[in-house]
C-alpha cells in the first residue's frame, strides 16, 4: 500500500511571461507530506510568443512540455498524457488562484472514491463579500463571467441534475484513471464542460471546495472571450 498518494499540478500556458515563474515559485514552497501527497509540476508551454519558453528553460525542478498552440483544453490533455500520477490538478498559469488552497482540494482524496474537486471561487465569495444581488461575485469580477457562469450553472443543473455553483473555475482535481476510459475530443476552454458531463455520466461526484480568488483583466492578460461562453453551452447539450 502506498503511503503517498501523487498529484501533477498540471499548468497550460500562452503568453503568461509575466506571471509563470512567480506561480512555480510558490508552488515549489509548497509541502504536501502533511497530507501524505507528493506532487510534480508539467507545464505545457501552448505556442507562447511573449518568451515564456526562455522564462520556463531557466526553471529546474519541472516538466516543460513545448507544444503549439490549439487552445487550453489540447494543453491540459498533453499534460495527463505525461502524467503518471494518481491524480490531476489543473493550475491556471496566471496568479488568480492561491497554490495554498492544495491542502484543501487534495485533502478529500483521502477519504472518498470515485469524486473530483472543483474549487469554487462562488462559495468563498459569498463567505468573503456580503452582495445580495449579485450573490457569490467577487467585487473585481466583471460582469460578464459571472451572468455565464451563473446561466452555465442553471443550463447543468437542467440537463444534469447537480448544482455546480462555479463550473468555470480554473481550479479542478481529476483522478487520472478517469482519462483511461474517457476519450476527451474538444480543444479550448470547452474541455472543461466535456470532462464535467462525462464525471457525471461515469457516476463521479464534483465536489465544490470554497477556494481564494484574484481575478485579473483583460488588459492583464484574461483570455476567455464571450465567444468561449457560447461553446460552453453548445458543449453541455452536444454531450447530453
Amino acid at each position: 500500500m502506498k503511503l503517498f498518494k501523487t498529484v501533477s499540478i498540471i499548468i497550460p500556458s500562452y503568453n503568461e511571461v509575466s506571471t509563470i515563474s512567480k506561480l512555480i515559485k510558490k508552488i515549489k514552497a509548497i509541502n504536501l507530506s502533511s497530507i501524505k501527497f507528493k506532487k510534480d509540476i508539467i507545464v505545457i508551454n501552448d505556442g507562447s510568443t511573449d518568451g515564456t519558453k526562455s522564462v520556463l528553460k531557466k526553471i529546474k525542478g519541472i516538466k516543460v512540455l513545448n507544444t503549439i498552440n490549439q487552445g487550453k483544453g489540447k494543453a491540459v490533455q498533453a499534460g495527463i498524457k505525461a502524467s503518471n500520477s494518481d491524480y490531476i490538478l489543473v493550475q491556471d498559469a496566471d496568479l488568480e488562484y492561491d497554490p495554498q488552497d492544495y491542502f484543501v482540494l487534495l485533502k478529500p482524496l483521502l477519504s472518498k472514491k470515485k469524486i473530483a474537486i472543483y474549487g469554487s471561487r462562488t462559495l468563498m465569495n459569498q463567505k468573503k463579500y456580503e452582495n445580495k444581488i449579485f450573490i457569490g461575485k467577487h467585487p473585481n469580477q466583471g460582469f460578464g463571467p459571472y451572468i455565464m457562469n451563473k446561466i452555465l450553472q442553471l443550463i447543468f443543473y437542467i440537463l444534469y441534475k447537480q448544482n455546480i455553483h462555479d463550473l468555470l473555475t480554473g481550479y479542478k482535481v481529476y483522478e487520472r484513471k478517469f482519462f483511461y476510459f474517457n476519450k476527451i475530443i474538444t480543444n479550448g476552454f470547452e474541455t472543461d464542460h466535456e470532462i464535467s458531463v462525462k464525471l457525471i455520466k461515469n457516476n463521479y461526484k464534483i465536489l465544490e471546495i470554497p477556494v481564494n480568488y484574484n481575478p485579473r483583466t483583460v488588459q492583464e492578460g484574461k483570455k476567455i472571450k464571450f465567444t468561449d461562453g457560447v461553446k460552453a453551452i453548445y458543449t453541455l447539450i452536444k454531450f447530453l
